[in-house]
């Protein structure tokens, strides 16, 4: 027989303050901004290469190839192979990797510190000394080819291709796909792509992030030696024009034959880092749609079972934000689920409760430790800051906001954008099936 002992669980204490950690900037000879966040005990540091890059540069019968010029930054250098440089980089135990956003290219590669030197000297020789080789071009335009392929036969891909396309207007860069259209990817060469390379890419341009444990390293010299004696004929980047938004209540339905269920996106415009709600409407998205707990979700999925889940967000360039909600449900309980999504956004607008505010305050502020605990998720996230062109510590602006926030400031901010000039609602599924549900919700074009 035996006896339960009971005992007291320990003291829970108060979260300790947190602030994004501090950079100490330099810069290299060619004048690029390096910033150091020096973590103890990330032994596989993270350096990153952010660059200016609006798309708006891209020639409009060429787009998608920002794209194909990232992914042929490191099929060959002016010193080696492709195969010679990925070789070089298993050697040290580095990953490489590359991103094409709306404003800006980013290039990194994460390895142990005990090799940064040589992998430092591998990043610059992708960045500034790629070949753009006609065979490794002409590979990378056939590969985009498939994958366009492939993009279209998804259904949240299709959802997001039709809702840039439908929110914004057609003058405006971001209604069409980051990466490019058969039709304007089709003609690129290496001549091509040399050229944008040349136009758009330099030390003027670039800042180089470094996070991890630089104890006993000096990472302003490395990053020096590997980046100080690069040239460029690139200019200054363009400046990002505001977006064209095209509003109202709409509905779009994508036929997607054979579809067992409908892919739903629903959102309008929103808010962008340059404004002082930013941290508000995260608070609000939080509370409406941005958790499992949320409104939306507690009906959706626990109280109706439509889905198996939805998330919303508010998402941002450098300029013009978008509010979303997303998630897919059964094929015949799309218009149910549409109009009981409607009803808890547009109700959103008549107030969140104190209670709500609060418990979406602690999660978002009480998680950022964990947020930016690798070295990695630094480096992204201020490279993510330089590209929206806000301060290096952009975080603790965020949480600063998110501190003050209170059900009325952020009941404010959500209703400022979600609802005010109506909602976009781009539907995925079977057409014959879906068609008939959604009357009564509002005027559907259909897309094929």
């Amino acid at each position: 027989m035996s006896s339960q002992i009971l005992t007291t669980p320990p003291a829970v204490s108060s979260p300790r303050p947190w602030t994004f950690p501090v950079a100490t900037s330099t810069a290299t000879r060619a004048g690029t901004p390096v910033h150091v966040f020096d973590r103890p005990g990330q032994y596989v540091a993270t350096v990153r290469v952010t660059i200016a890059m609006p798309l708006v540069a891209e020639p409009r019968e060429l787009e998608g190839i920002a794209t194909i010029m990232s992914r042929t930054l490191d099929e060959g250098t002016e010193l080696r192979s492709a195969n010679e440089f990925a070789a070089a980089l298993e050697r040290h135990g580095a990953a490489y990797g590359v991103d094409v956003s709306s404003d800006a290219l980013h290039v990194e590669i994460s390895v142990p510190v005990s090799h940064l030197a040589p992998a430092v000297k591998l990043l610059a020789e992708a960045v500034t000394m790629p070949a753009f080789n006609q065979a490794d071009v002409g590979r990378h335009v056939t590969i985009r080819l498939g994958e366009i392929n492939q993009e279209r036969a998804n259904a949240g891909y299709r959802a997001r291709e039709a809702f840039a396309a439908t929110m914004f207007d057609p003058s405006t860069r971001r209604s069409r796909p980051t990466a490019g259209r058969p039709d304007t990817i089709r003609p690129l060469t290496n001549v091509e792509v040399a050229k944008f390379y040349r136009d758009n890419i330099g030390p003027g341009r670039a800042q180089i992030l470094f996070a991890g444990d630089a104890t006993g390293v000096d990472v302003a010299a490395i990053v020096d030696e590997a980046f100080g004696d690069w040239t460029a004929e690139a200019g200054p980047a363009l400046e990002t024009p505001e977006p064209m938004y095209v509003v109202g209540d709409r509905i779009v339905l994508v036929d997607r034959p054979g579809s067992v269920q409908s892919q739903l996106l629903i959102g309008c415009p929103g808010p962008d880092r340059r404004t002082d709600i930013w941290g508000s409407a995260a608070v609000a998205n939080h509370v409406v749609g941005g958790t499992i707990t949320s409104r939306v979700d507690t009906v959706l999925r626990e109280e109706k079972g439509y889905t198996y889940g939805t998330r919303s967000s508010f998402t941002a360039p450098r300029k013009g934000g978008i509010f979303t909600l997303s998630g897919a449900v059964r094929t015949e309980v799309t218009g149910a689920a549409i109009a009981e999504a409607l009803k808890i956004l547009r109700g959103a607008r008549d107030g969140l409760t104190d209670r709500e505010v609060s418990e979406a305050k602690d999660n978002l502020i009480r998680t950022a430790p964990l947020r930016y605990e690798q070295a990695d998720s630094i480096a992204q996230q201020v490279g993510s800051n330089i590209a929206a062109g806000v301060p290096l510590d952009f975080a603790d602006t965020y949480l600063a906001q998110i501190a003050a926030t209170t059900a009325e400031s952020a009941t404010e901010a959500y209703r400022g954008y979600v609802g005010t000039n109506g909602l976009l609602v781009v539907v995925v599924g079977e057409a014959k099936d879906v068609r008939g549900q959604l009357e009564g919700l509002g005027d559907v074009t259909e897309l094929s």
